[in-house]
Parts: C-alpha cells; sequence; structure tokens
C-alpha cells in the first residue's frame, strides 16, 4: 500500500512539473512569431518586436543596430531567426524570402527648409518683411536626414549676415534624434522689392495696358528712386520712347497718351452762356488730354489757344475775348 501511494505521489509530481515548464517557456516566448518582410522604425536599435509579428514578452529584446538615418537596409532572414532562437523566441515556420527590409525614417532637410531658416534669421536682422527676402545658396544643396520624430528638425546654431553684400554664413544644426550633427550653408540673402516691368516691347507713344506688365521681385538696391513702383501709374500711360521687355520704367518714359498730333484736323468748340461756336482746324502741335495747344482755323487763318478734350476735340480757352473767338472761329 505505501509502495502505491509512493508512486501515485510520484506521477503527480512529475505532471506538476511538466505543467509548471510548460507555464514558464509560454511566458517567455510567442506561439505563432512571424517574420515581417517589411519593417519601418524611428529608433537605432532594431528589437525582436520590430522583425516579428508575436515577439510576446520578448518584442523589447534589442537585437540588431538600425541603418542610418533615411536608409534602408537588407537584414538576412536567417539571421533574424537564428538572432529570436538565441533569444528563446520559436518562429513557428521559416520565411520564404530571404532578406527583411529595415527602413530608418526619416525627415528630410531640403534647400527650401533651410531657405526659411535664413530667410527668418535676414529678416529679423535687417528689420524687414519677411516676404521681401530672398535667399539663394551657393553650389547644390543635397537634403539631409533628419529623425522623424524631431519636433524641430533643423534650427540655425549660427548666424553670420554682411549688408552690404547680403552673403551669409550659417550653421545649421540637424536633430539625429539620439544624437545631432551640424552643417555648414553659404550663400545671399537680399531684400527685395516688387516692381512692374513690361512683359513685351512697347514702341514710342504706344499705350501701355495692364496686360503689357508682370510683376517681379529684384534686389532693392537696383531699383532707382526714379523708378515706377505702382502698376496704376503705368497703365494707360504711353511710352515716350521705345521700351525693352523686363526693363524697369522711370517716370520720364511715361507720358499720357497723345490723343491729337500735329497737322490734324480738329474741332474748335467755344460755349459760354448764350453764345456755342464750333469750327474746324488743323493742330499745330501734339497734345494730350487736357494739354493746352494751338490750332489755325483753316477758314480765318487766324490762330487760337485751346485745351484738348478729347481725340480731334479742342475746347477753346475762356482767356480769349468772345469778340477774338468770333472773329478767329469765323
Amino acid at each position: 500500500m505505501a509502495m502505491i501511494r509512493a508512486l501515485f505521489l510520484r506521477i503527480v509530481l512529475a505532471a506538476v512539473l511538466a505543467s509548471l515548464a510548460a507555464g514558464f517557456i509560454a511566458t517567455h516566448q510567442a506561439s505563432a512569431a512571424e517574420l515581417r518582410q517589411r519593417v519601418e522604425i524611428d529608433g537605432a536599435i532594431v528589437t525582436l518586436g520590430d522583425l516579428f509579428d508575436g515577439a510576446g514578452d520578448l518584442a523589447g529584446r534589442a537585437v540588431f543596430r538600425a541603418p542610418d538615418l533615411g536608409v534602408t537596409g537588407a537584414l538576412p532572414a536567417a539571421d533574424a531567426v537564428k538572432a529570436a532562437a538565441a533569444a528563446g523566441l520559436s518562429v513557428d515556420r521559416l520565411p520564404t524570402f530571404t532578406s527583411v527590409n529595415v527602413v530608418r525614417r526619416s525627415t528630410p532637410v531640403d534647400a527650401t527648409a533651410i531657405k526659411s531658416l535664413v530667410a527668418d534669421a535676414a529678416a529679423t536682422r535687417m528689420a524687414v518683411a519677411l516676404d521681401n527676402i530672398e535667399v539663394s545658396i551657393d553650389g547644390t544643396f543635397s537634403p539631409v536626414a533628419a529623425a522623424a520624430t524631431a519636433t524641430v528638425p533643423a534650427s540655425l546654431a549660427d548666424f553670420v549676415l554682411q549688408p552690404e553684400s547680403g552673403r551669409f554664413n550659417a550653421t545649421v544644426a540637424i536633430d539625429l534624434g539620439d544624437d545631432s550633427r551640424t552643417i555648414v550653408v553659404t550663400g545671399r540673402a537680399i531684400e527685395t522689392m516688387a516692381v512692374p516691368v513690361l512683359n513685351r516691347p512697347i514702341a514710342r507713344r504706344d499705350v501701355i495696358h495692364a496686360s503689357d506688365l508682370t510683376i517681379v521681385r529684384i534686389d532693392k538696391r537696383r531699383v532707382p528712386g526714379s523708378s515706377v513702383i505702382d502698376t496704376s501709374d503705368l497703365v494707360d500711360m504711353a511710352a515716350k520712347r521705345p521700351l525693352r521687355a523686363g526693363e524697369l520704367i522711370a517716370t520720364v518714359d511715361i507720358e499720357p497718351p497723345r490723343v491729337i498730333l500735329r497737322g490734324d484736323l480738329v474741332t474748335l468748340q467755344y460755349s459760354r452762356p448764350g453764345l456755342a461756336l464750333s469750327a474746324r482746324g488743323r493742330a499745330q502741335g501734339d497734345g494730350a488730354k487736357g494739354d493746352l495747344i494751338s490750332v489755325l482755323n483753316e477758314q480765318s487763318k487766324r490762330t487760337i489757344q485751346g485745351v484738348v478734350t478729347g481725340a480731334g476735340t479742342v475746347e477753346v480757352t475762356t482767356s480769349n475775348s468772345p469778340t477774338v473767338v468770333k472773329t478767329a472761329m469765323n
């Protein structure tokens, strides 16, 4: 009886130990771990949880170093399985692919981002509106990878600006997540001004229309004080000389369009309470609307002055006495 009891206790103890062993193993490995073919990570270390679905409690186990920021590395699938086995992670089935693509996510810092940093610093240094700053970078700038988790991927660590020439030297700090690096960028930052220029050549005396003008931004120091900078001051004005496309236009280059030219036949008009006269005459000079010109009455052969009121029309000035006007216009 004692022997039977001892044998029974041995059997029970063996079953308990087997159960405990199975539970211990289950807590340290996943029952359905499966290797992924593509992995995207942010940090510098690749873990079992990055590589395997179902890594369980071993998900945080570090196994490989990650590629550099912005780089995709190829990890042999066999190496990943060996690392899992060494850590005690059971892999249900071997993968059919030979390598795992490990992508280290990043935020690219390109030329546009660098120009924005420089423009902001230059605008502050020069005390001008940010929109008026134009930045150019020396050479060709290749994007730099910053950490994908970086709140501020790039910032200016140092900035030197020469106001006279606009030359700058900028030290840019790149956030790598667990580290940082600096790069040096040089170029020019200048204050610009928006000005209207012609988009086609304009001949002498041609009228400028809104469709003939384009707004461009150029270095403010290249804009003479005599330049016309308001589009409304150019529209419906005439060129006093031939003007080239892209040329800055000075106030001396334009004038009101001439609606009467020397030798044109015009209508002379004179009116006052109780008196209205008109006659035909020939202009003795060019005139824009509002100009005072001389007109020869071809019938009386007398010259009289008047103000141009429109194409082919001259209003005789009231400074002439009615008697003189009647004599000159009859």
